[in-house]
């Protein structure tokens, strides 16, 4: 039993809710929401609890029957019963804290603040800073690796509340403390390409894929380390064709059409027991000529001949490379090119930005299947290479509705631990996330939200998330969070640290992208006609159109009105 003075004690027990009575004097230290409190028990065990709540009374008005004239001189004589919830996580031990409950409170028990120090033990055990707690700036929070990438970690919030500042922090930690780390980042909208900048903390293991274009210009020409994203159309399964040519499942006689196609092709070059998803190169013109030969397939081969044309699909029907590498060494040489951003190390973001949903999920999908193969036959020959997979807007690619993605999402959240493979899913929009995804992620950064069927969705399919954690929530401030699961000692609420002050740490200074645009500094400038024709050229460019053509158009509407002279 502790010799210092209680600061409270607990007066009434529900399951493993306990309530506290504190004096007024105690109320601003110990009524703070995530304050961790000490409770020790009368068979001489010390408990470990977190602030859920406060149940503030004045007596003399619930006395009064509410009658609030008839309290004279009420602001200075009140009688206030200062009562804390708290919500029992487990008993404190010698080596930290063990999350088992082993002892029950009862009332009269002491209630102490827990110091510093002895939260600094238990919260620093881990090995990536995250934070530190909002109680308690002075105490580190770090996350376990192996807990977080075999058990899976969400990071869940509304747009705006530190999702993107969250992910780059972690990241970059992982990066700085570990020699051949391997992530590979789904970055929806390119928001972590300035990670592969040259006055990046992470530069030298960063490296940022994109398809061949404009957009891979860009990223050249701000200095940010680029390489190929190529995705050939020969790798590619029937889901991944039937999302790349905006095929949905109820346009089943285009997806017959299509299916047979294939399958005859795939044979024609292959063998004559190829499946439809081997890996067995055919010309696109066979595409063309084999769907012309059938009957009804006007509509199918519209939608192929404009995904043909369509300069977004280029890296997927002309990825240059592969076509090469295919005609030279073969099928493993391919492989080995468009596996470089699964098997090497470091961090190799996919940069996704302007390409449309369907193709985000192909890209996604095929990058994935890759992934989970090659870390099946890794774990087999002996040789596992540990990869963790970070998908930023995880709710396109693993909705609750149908997505071509979703099955293989779904499979590493399932199995991906057996094999190596870790997962973190980030989104604004839990609701629509698949439960079955969100259900396999064991730990859980969840900043500010608002939206009670988020609210709901989260604590349905995450079985460590509490009715405490749910409810802190809506008032969480921005960088703000809870933090639960195995990655953590205990449930928490942290300051997460903030991106560039990390940078800072590792000697750079740089911003990550996807800031809000400042309305009130750019409504400041005005927009120049040098601006708008940079504009213009940029989405034009290649463009060429004849003089004479529109002279000749010009002769000939002017005929029309005064006739030929």
């Amino acid at each position: 039993m502790s010799t210092e003075e209680a600061t409270g004690r607990v007066v009434s027990v529900f399951g493993d809710i306990v309530s506290v009575a504190v004096d007024e004097e105690n109320l601003h230290e110990m009524g703070i929401r995530g304050k961790f409190l000490r409770i020790e028990t009368k068979k001489g065990r010390s408990l470990i609890g977190i602030v859920a709540n406060l149940n503030l009374i004045d007596e003399l008005y619930r006395q009064s029957g509410g009658r609030l004239p008839l309290v004279k001189g009420y602001r200075d004589i009140a009688l206030s019963r200062n009562e804390i919830i708290v919500s029992i996580l487990g008993t404190i031990t010698e080596n930290g804290v063990d999350r088992k409950i082993d002892a029950i409170p009862s009332p009269g028990d002491e209630v102490f603040p827990i110091e510093s120090d002895e939260l600094q033990k238990i919260f620093s055990s881990g090995d990536i800073r995250i934070g530190t707690l909002n109680t308690d700036p002075t105490v580190s929070v770090k996350l376990d690796l192996n807990e977080l990438a075999t058990k899976h970690l969400a990071i869940l919030a509304m747009t705006g509340s530190g999702k993107s500042n969250a992910l780059a922090v972690l990241l970059t930690r992982m990066l700085a403390n570990y020699e051949y780390p391997r992530i590979l980042l789904i970055d929806t909208h390119s928001e972590y390409v300035g990670l592969a900048k040259e006055d990046s903390p992470v530069y030298d293991k960063t490296v940022v894929y994109a398809p061949t274009g404009k957009f891979k210009d860009i990223l050249i020409s701000s200095g940010i380390k680029t390489a190929e994203l190529e995705i050939p159309y020969w790798l590619l399964t029937m889901e991944e064709w039937y999302s790349l040519i905006g095929l949905d499942p109820r346009a089943t006689r285009q997806r017959r059409q299509l299916r047979a196609a294939l399958r005859d092709l795939k044979r024609e070059f292959g063998s004559d027991n190829a499946h439809l998803d081997d890996p067995i190169y055919f010309p696109l013109d066979s595409l063309i000529d084999e769907l012309s030969g059938r009957r009804d397939t006007d509509e199918i081969l519209m939608k192929i001949e404009d995904s043909l044309e369509n300069e977004e699909f280029q890296f997927i029907f002309n990825p240059a490379n592969s076509l090469k590498l295919m005609k030279g060494e073969g099928l493993e040489a391919v492989f080995n090119y468009i596996t470089k951003p699964i098997v090497d190390a470091g961090l190799k973001i996919i940069a996704m930005g302007g390409l449309s949903s369907d193709i985000q999920n192909a890209v996604v999908s095929m990058l994935l299947r890759s992934t989970f193969r090659f870390a099946i036959e890794a774990k087999l020959l002996g040789r596992p290479l540990p990869t963790i997979i970070a998908l930023e807007e995880a709710h396109i690619y693993a909705p609750s509705y149908y997505a071509t993605a979703k099955q293989i999402v779904e499979r590493i959240a399932k199995e991906g631990r057996k094999f190596g493979i870790g997962l973190i899913v980030v989104s604004q929009r839990p609701r629509e996330l698949s439960e079955t995804v969100l259900a396999q992620c064991g730990t859980l950064i969840a900043l500010r939200t608002v939206n009670p069927s988020d609210q709901r969705h989260i604590e349905r399919s995450m079985e460590d998330v509490t009715s405490m954690i749910i409810s802190s929530l809506p008032g969480l401030g921005k960088g703000e969070s809870v933090i639960s699961g195995p990655a953590v000692a205990l449930p928490c609420l942290v300051k997460v640290d903030l991106f560039d002050n990390v940078a800072e740490e590792l000697g750079k200074r740089i911003g990550l992208g996807g800031k809000d645009i400042n309305f009130k500094e750019e409504w400041q400038k005005e927009i120049s006609k040098e601006d708008v024709s940079r504009i213009f050229s940029e989405l034009y460019s290649g463009v060429e159109q004849k003089k004479h053509a529109f002279e000749e158009s010009s002769k000939s509407s002017l005929e029309l009105f005064f006739g030929e002279e």
